[in-house]
């Protein structure tokens, strides 16, 4: 079927040249044919696909109001604008002013609060102090007074005496009345001479040492007093003072610390003495093959040991050990100190640092010297080129070795101070700058003053360090004759 329907309409007719007319006639009524037809499906179509893409029809529609822009925006609208904008920032600002009084007050009443809580604070506070202080002083006065009458009580003539009296002039008689020739007296009795008397209990005369005596009877009265002790003198026997020098041999000798800090680093030197030691005015001591410690330390600028001495030792003619702290010094030709030799061993640990430091620079030329340099607008860049990375490899190892070994050879080399050496076998002289005793006792005692002065010196320290300034509101409150103690309320 479509090969025929394909034969007729799209096949061209075939015929000869007489018939070419024809021929064309039917062509184009063919070709019309075709025409129409493709037309028409073409319509059928293009009506299908628009009723089929077509919207849905809307049945209610709802009526939308016109927008309305309002008047044309003129020079008068402008003013107008402005004049509203200038009604609000007045509106504004007159708000602002008002809360602004408003905060003002509040600050004003808020600070004649605080002001009248700070007074009242004070008051309170006065007030309290007061009471404390008047409550402590009655108590002081209420037991002052029952002391008083103690005292009255105690000082009374005793009534019940084992003495009979025949009459009134033989009571009289009693201690307090009549002096009459030949009778014993007591000692008077203790006056009250101040307000505040705290021993006046063991300073009164007990009841039964009050006891009167008649003019009748015999008197007997025992009296003692403590044995007046006889300080100790200081002789050129038991004491040696100020200025006195002895010849000493160094028998253990020292390499002294001369460096920056040597003076916190001594080491410790030993002598032993070689004559009896001149006091002032030329006369000798005892002091003669005692063994005398010390620290040094080294003075490099002029090449001696600084000597401090610390205690000396020495046997006595009674088998009696002397031990006492010294201070002194050491003199060598002259002048202080124990002439010595001066050493010093970094040298060829700072030389060494010294080629370490070296090492970088040319580890950090070579690396410098391979690199190549770029600027462009992200910056500065460092390249490295293929021919040149073996001299920039050496370059990198030689300066980061070099950096380390100058670091290890400054830190050696900072261990190493100079030393002043001390040989044994010099002869010095020891002048003592404090005076001490040569008795073993009195060494005793004055190593433990010393003991006693070192520890008053470091607890005044400690008490200046944590003494506690006093309250300033306690100054105002003496300002007014009213006595604070020391702590609150008198509370420790």
């Amino acid at each position: 079927m479509f090969d025929k329907l394909k034969e007729r309409y799209f096949t061209d007719r075939e015929g000869d040249f007489d018939q070419g007319g024809a021929i064309n006639d039917d062509t184009a009524q063919r070709n019309k044919r075709i025409t129409t037809v493709a037309v028409s499906v073409l319509c059928f179509i293009v009506m299908g696909v628009w009723m089929y893409a077509r919207p849905k029809p809307v049945d209610d529609v709802e009526q939308v109001e016109p927008v309305e822009f309002g008047a044309i925006v003129d020079q008068g609208f402008t003013e107008k604008d402005n004049q509203s904008a200038l009604s609000q920032q007045q509106l504004l600002i007159a708000t602002l002013q008002k809360q602004m009084r408003e905060f003002q007050e509040d600050m004003t009443e808020l600070e004649a609060e605080t002001q009248r809580r700070i007074a009242v604070a004070k008051t309170d506070t006065a007030s309290l102090v007061e009471d404390r202080v008047r409550s402590e002083m009655q108590d002081k006065v209420d037991g002052l007074q029952r002391t008083i009458e103690e005292m009255k009580a105690h000082t009374a003539p005793p009534m019940d005496t084992d003495y009979p009296f025949d009459s009134e002039q033989e009571r009289l008689a009693m201690v307090g009345g009549d002096e009459v020739f030949g009778q014993a007296k007591l000692p008077p009795r203790p006056s009250i001479s101040s307000d505040n008397n705290p021993d006046i209990d063991t300073m009164s005369y007990q009841p039964r040492q009050q006891r009167s005596f008649v003019n009748s009877q015999f008197d007997s009265t025992d009296f003692s007093w403590a044995e007046d002790e006889e300080q100790a003198r200081r002789t050129t026997d038991n004491f040696v003072p100020t200025g006195t020098f002895v010849t000493a041999l160094v028998t253990g000798g020292a390499d002294a610390n001369a460096g920056v800090m040597g003076q916190g680093d001594t080491t410790p030197i030993v002598f032993q003495t070689m004559n009896q030691g001149v006091l002032p005015n030329g006369k000798p001591s005892k002091l003669k093959d005692c063994t005398v410690t010390g620290a040094v330390y080294g003075e490099i600028s002029s090449s001696r040991g600084i000597v401090r001495t610390n205690r000396l030792s020495c046997i006595l003619e009674n088998d009696e050990i002397l031990d006492v702290p010294v201070k002194g010094t050491a003199f060598n030709f002259g002048r202080n100190g124990i002439r010595g030799t001066t050493i010093l061993k970094n040298g060829k640990v700072v030389q060494m640092a010294g080629i370490s430091g070296i090492l970088t620079g040319l580890g950090e030329a070579g690396k410098g010297a391979s690199q190549t340099t770029s600027t462009s607008a992200l910056g500065t860049t460092s390249s490295v080129s293929g021919k040149d990375f073996g001299l920039n490899l050496l370059g990198n190892a030689t300066a980061s070795v070099g950096a380390k070994l100058a670091d290890y050879y400054i830190g050696l080399a900072e261990m190493y101070h100079p030393i002043v050496e001390i040989n044994p076998g010099s002869m010095v002289n020891i002048v003592f700058l404090e005076g001490f005793p040569l008795d073993p006792l009195e060494a005793a005692e004055y190593e433990q003053s010393q003991k006693e002065d070192n520890a008053t010196q470091s607890n005044q320290v400690m008490e200046v360090i944590s003494s506690v300034t006093q309250n300033p509101l306690a100054n105002q409150i003496n300002a007014q004759g009213i006595q604070v103690p020391r702590s609150p309320f008198g509370q420790q």
